[in-house]
């Protein structure tokens, strides 16, 4: 009987106590909320490096500082709460500076917003986004820049306001070939000056087909062009523009002539007065190798699109490779050529490889079985590909490109996995996630050949995804966009502190600065003289004049536009 009393007073006790509970949970909950206190916005410096365009919401974020402080904070700038506490963690010291960096990690923060990061002592970064329409936002100004560096049509775009007469529309002189005038107009100008150049131009195409890579991207995304719609996606009318000057420059016999070009270079003037006569080149065999290389991955592109246009670009390719077949090396006259190459041989292996891939024509697996050993296959000497060097190129087309029946692409996908590892595994142990890391690293187009990098991770990833390489493509897109020591963004138009007076001639002449542009970046050399030398890193300067770090040039937008493609394929 006690022992029954005792425990149904206990059971009351308990039900008693559990009511106070409830009662309690009730008046928290009605009691109003208040919300985190507000903050307002701090000064901005430049310790605080970060990608100024922003994030994507499942990716990697990183930030950094060579301030010291015992916390970070996100500060949503919509309402100026802060949305995220973090502690800097010590990275590796900067190796141009000297200076401790500390890494700002906030990948775990995923909702889209505008933000600013605070330091504890009470300065901001400069502001970004997170938005899982970043990289296609990237994409769409450094796609769409193209089609403002058209050559001999007139330009009025009501997005950037960019607008000129048509100009270089006159017939140009023949330099050899016994005179005589050509028609070459049309194509892209083809940096900050009026010039137009077949190695670069067929570079640039090539390297812009490879989104290959990405065929969602490349066939919904629209560049709101302001002319004529086709029956193929914005991206490839774009590139029809160039394709379609390069034909103008291919002799009857298949050769291909180097350049269209004035004597001097202009003055700081408009396209449509630059009135000076223009001259062709001569041809050149590592041209005429370029050119059948580049048109033989346009034909395999363009045939989803257009088989007719595919079967023209296609014939010039092959009739390119006719003259090669029947002349020796022959280079371009002139030491103080642009873009002139010392050699043709690696360009005559690609060619062979993309005609390979576009033909299955036995001849041209021969040639390549025959000569690949001019190519650079030793994993950390790969070097991302330019007109003087383009033995990635054929690498990254036997390895994406599998023959079940051919051993060399197995290999080739080989060592572009071991040079994807290294490069991932490099960048992990850099303070600012790039490649680039002596003073020697930062050479004439720095930011291009950070991004080539990433053109050679998102390949491998392509073939076998792990996430260390989609980490550090980002990584290399950062950099590139304000995570550096400068805290300086490298693309006209994107970011805080981005390039307001590019090596370019139209700008410098009509104060309107065309979106998108990727400069040269750090050069130790600072060729110009007007850039400080021999500090890697830090050998940057945004001054017109300073054609040396800068300039742009259509070959350093591809590989921009290839990552940029790639990770929103990723993550879209």
């Amino acid at each position: 009987m006690v022992k029954g009393m005792v425990h149904l007073l206990r059971w009351r006790w308990l039900l008693l106590l559990l009511a106070l509970i409830i009662a309690g949970l009730f008046l928290i909950q009605g009691q109003k909320q208040e919300p985190p206190p507000m903050v307002a916005p701090l000064p901005v410096t430049r310790e605080i490096s970060v990608n100024q365009v922003g994030y994507a919401p499942d990716a990697i974020k990183m930030a950094s500082t060579t301030l010291p402080a015992s916390e970070f904070t996100l500060v949503d700038l919509a309402d100026h709460r802060v949305v995220y506490r973090g502690v800097p963690k010590s990275g590796p010291q900067d190796g141009q500076t000297g200076k401790p960096v500390y890494q700002l990690d906030f990948s775990t923060f995923q909702k889209p917003g505008t933000y600013q990061i605070h330091l504890s002592n009470g300065l901001g970064s400069a502001p970004f986004q997170i938005s899982d329409k970043v990289f296609e936002s990237i994409y769409r100004m450094a796609m769409r820049s193209y089609e403002l560096q058209r050559c001999g049509v007139a330009i009025d775009d009501p997005i950037s306001h960019v607008n000129h007469e048509a100009c270089h529309t006159r017939p140009a002189i023949l330099s050899a070939d016994g005179g005589g005038v050509r028609d070459v107009t049309g194509g892209w100008h083809d940096a900050g000056d009026y010039g137009k150049y077949m190695p670069n131009a067929g570079m640039t195409v090539a390297s812009l087909l490879l989104q290959e890579l990405t065929p969602g991207t490349l066939k919904h995304s629209s560049l709101s062009l302001h002319r004529e719609k086709r029956d193929e996606p914005d991206v490839l009318a774009v590139i029809r523009v160039e394709l379609d000057w390069m034909r103008k420059m291919q002799r009857e016999d298949g050769a291909v002539y180097h350049s269209v070009k004035t004597a001097e270079f202009p003055g700081m003037i408009r396209p449509e007065e630059d009135q000076e006569i223009q001259y062709v080149e001569p041809i050149a065999t590592p041209d005429t190798a370029i050119y059948a290389a580049a048109m033989a991955r346009a034909a395999r592109v363009y045939q989803a699109y257009d088989a007719d246009y595919a079967k023209i670009l296609l014939n010039a390719s092959m009739q390119a490779w006719r003259f090669l077949e029947g002349n020796e090396e022959i280079l371009v006259p002139g030491k103080d050529q642009a873009y002139r190459s010392k050699s043709d041989s690696q360009s005559r292996v690609w060619a062979a490889a993309e005609l390979y891939v576009t033909t299955s024509l036995p001849l041209f697996r021969k040639y390549v079985e025959e000569h690949y050993s001019v190519l650079e296959l030793r994993p950390k000497k790969m070097f991302p590909a330019y007109w003087q060097n383009t033995s990635a190129m054929t690498i990254l087309t036997l390895a994406l490109n599998d023959q079940s029946d051919w051993e060399l692409p197995a290999l080739m996908r080989q060592r572009l996995i071991q040079h994807a590892d290294r490069v991932a595994a490099t960048i992990e142990q850099r303070a600012y996630g790039t490649i680039l890391n002596k003073a020697d690293d930062f050479d004439w187009a720095s930011a291009k050949n950070t991004l080539g990098y990433g053109v050679h991770l998102a390949s491998a990833h392509k073939l076998e995804p792990k996430p260390a390489y989609i980490h550090a493509i980002i990584r290399q897109l950062d950099w590139v966009l304000g995570s550096n020591a400068l805290s300086q963004s490298f693309v006209t138009g994107m970011g805080m502190f981005s390039p307001v007076e590019p090596h370019h001639r139209y700008t410098v002449a009509s104060g309107i600065l065309i979106p998108g542009l990727l400069v040269g970046g750090p050069n130790s050399h600072a060729n110009d003289g007007i850039a400080p030398k021999r500090q890697g890193a830090l050998s940057y300067v945004d001054d017109h004049r300073s054609y040396a770090t800068n300039e742009y040039a259509i070959d350093y937008n591809a590989p921009l536009v290839i990552v940029a493609s790639y990770l929103n394929e990723v993550y879209n």
